[in-house]
């Protein structure tokens, strides 16, 4: 039984009108974007890391990480993200590039629609679509300078685009799914999941013209990484590390991966779900909403694998696995972001299963109990929002203070510091944005002698000591603490205070 046979007429209805109800939709998520925009970066420091290497290809200078001393090749982030930042900074800066964020956002709630239309009918199709419209976590990064908006895109475009069963369907679909992968590695899993669904059905030509061309893009990108970097860690390498910022605690083994697993889906099912669906993340009501929405969308996904898995059902398997084992530290409603669309499709479509006088009110029950929340969040932050975008045009940004302390360290060190200077801190691509000045990471380790060998490799002639990461307190404050001849402060500023340091050559500070 569908849940349109429940809704006879009101079904046909909605059919009819389904076109509308999806740019409704789309449009009514671009408002509630534009209410909670930010014009500010996004702290974590990877959108100055894309806007970098936008930058190198814009001027010719090629893929290069150019904060890192020397400007080496970069080999980590694929290159389809920095290049669509390339085309929308040369046109319009920052700012245009933010609106690109945004109507990649949008597009990924039409095609949703779309995609569910084809799958799992109409009215959870749009249901789901109208989830997505107002959810906190589509609408924060729809302003976000990071990959999630055009990777979660371009991931529902190659899934829409599979069930087609035309060529120009499948063309589409393993075009996008090349975009995903080139877009962020763990798009590998849409990649791969697109001829294994082929080869399960005994589409044979198709399953065939999907692997080789995975293959060609995997290879690609290996081969250039393996010329450009061939000593950079790789993905698979931090997959395995107990803690990515504490190397010294060493790698997992297969019983560790096990036991991980296991605590990142419990993590994402009783916390990030709930985060990432309504807003929040603490409230006993949100550990409902999560657990309800992986138990609705597991039960759907079950169901709709055994009858016959396709791409959707096998690219959730993938990227879940992928994420359950990927280290704690990084569980986090960025990385769910990807399965947030079929996650909704598949818990609407499973109240399809519901007797027939369930089935009437639950779908409307489960929508009131994301949407009013998400509203809500929206309700709540527009006015700061709107408030701190009037301050950003008049030249004052709304910034965390130990932010806005580390940006004018920065700026300070673009006036008062030789060009050539190479500065290590806690957030090099942050800091060579707003400075203009090479550096890269002080050495994670908690041995003093060991971080200074580093910063004396690095050719580091300043330091950076901030309120912005624990890290700075754990490894390089311990370090200018035992070796206090090597390092003479030259600037203080900000509050919470940040502090630069002049890195002396070891000779001088001898004498």
């Amino acid at each position: 039984m569908s849940l349109e046979s429940t809704t006879d007429s009101g079904g046909g209805r909605v059919a009819q009108s389904f076109k509308w109800w999806a740019a409704g939709l789309t449009l009514l998520h671009v408002v509630l974007a534009f209410l909670v925009f930010e014009p500010t970066l996004f702290p974590g420091g990877d959108n100055a890391g894309y806007l970098i290497l936008a930058d190198a290809l814009r001027s010719g200078e090629g893929y290069r990480d150019l904060y890192l001393p020397g400007a080496p090749l970069h080999a980590k982030y694929p290159p389809v993200f920095p290049a669509i930042l390339a085309l929308s900074t040369a046109i319009g800066g920052v700012q245009l590039s933010k609106v690109a964020m945004l109507l990649c956002s949008a597009g990924t709630v039409w095609v949703t629609a779309y995609l569910g239309r084809s799958t799992v009918g109409h009215i959870p199709a749009l249901l789901a679509a109208g989830f997505l419209a107002v959810n906190p976590t589509l609408l924060e990064y729809s302003h976000y300078l990071l990959s999630e908006a055009p990777f979660v895109l371009f991931v529902v475009l190659a899934l829409w685009a599979a069930q087609k069963d035309d060529g120009k369907g499948m063309a589409l679909a393993l075009l996008a799914a090349a975009a995903a992968f080139l877009t962020r590695t763990a798009g590998l899993t849409v990649l791969i999941a697109l001829p294994l669904a082929w080869l399960v059905r005994r589409e044979w030509k198709r399953a065939g013209l999907g692997a080789a061309a995975a293959g060609v893009v995997l290879v690609a990108w290996g081969s250039y990484q393996a010329a450009a970097a061939p000593e950079q860690a790789s993905y698979l390498q931090e997959l395995v590390l107990v803690d990515p910022y504490t190397p010294d605690a060493g790698a997992l083994g297969l019983s560790g991966l096990i036991v991980r697993a296991a605590t990142n889906l419990w993590t994402y099912a009783s916390r990030v779900i709930s985060e990432t669906a309504i807003g929040v993340g603490t409230a006993p009501f949100a550990t409902v909403v999560g657990l309800l929405l992986a138990g609705l969308a597991l039960s759907a996904w079950a169901t709709r694998a055994r009858r016959s898995p396709g791409a959707l059902e096998l690219f959730v398997l993938l990227y879940a696995g992928l994420i359950a084992i990927w280290p704690a530290v990084w569980t986090d409603r960025r990385f769910l972001l990807p399965l947030l669309p079929v996650m909704a499709l598949l818990a609407f479509s499973a109240l399809e299963r519901l007797p027939r006088g369930a089935g009437r009110w639950a779908p409307g029950v489960l929508a009131l109990g994301l949407y009013l929340p998400s509203l809500a969040w929206v309700a709540d932050q527009t006015p700061e929002r709107v408030r701190c975008a009037a301050l950003y045009r008049t030249g004052a940004p709304c910034d965390r203070p130990e932010l806005a302390s580390f940006y004018a360290a920065a700026r300070w060190a673009e006036a008062n510091t030789p060009p050539d200077a190479i500065i290590s801190n806690r957030k090099p691509r942050l800091f060579y944005w707003y400075s203009r000045r090479q550096g890269d990471l002080y050495p994670y380790s908690s041995e003093p002698d060991v971080v200074l060998a580093g910063l004396d490799r690095m050719g580091a002639d300043y330091v950076v000591v901030d309120q912005v990461s624990a890290t700075t307190a754990r490894y390089l404050w311990p370090t200018i603490q035992a070796y206090q001849s090597r390092f003479e402060l030259v600037y203080q500023g900000g509050e919470p205070p940040t502090y630069i340091f002049r890195l002396r050559p070891a000779e001088a500070s001898a004498q």
